[in-house]
């Protein structure tokens, strides 16, 4: 396969896909984190935590 006059196997075409498919599912999943991260935890959500492990001390 010709690719801008050079010779690419398939391989790398598939790895690169690869690539950018990973690139971009860590992307999607950081920005997805940073959006539910921007509101503070409920006292649900709290006191959860707390039965998990000891609140921190201050």
């Amino acid at each position: 396969m010709k690719i801008f006059g050079k010779n690419v196997y398939p391989r790398k075409v598939v790895l690169f896909a690869c690539g950018v498919l990973v690139l971009a599912t860590t992307t999607y999943d950081v920005h997805r984190s940073i959006k539910n991260n921007q509101s503070p935890p409920s006292e649900e959500q709290l006191q959860r935590l707390y039965q998990r492990r000891p609140p921190p001390s201050t």
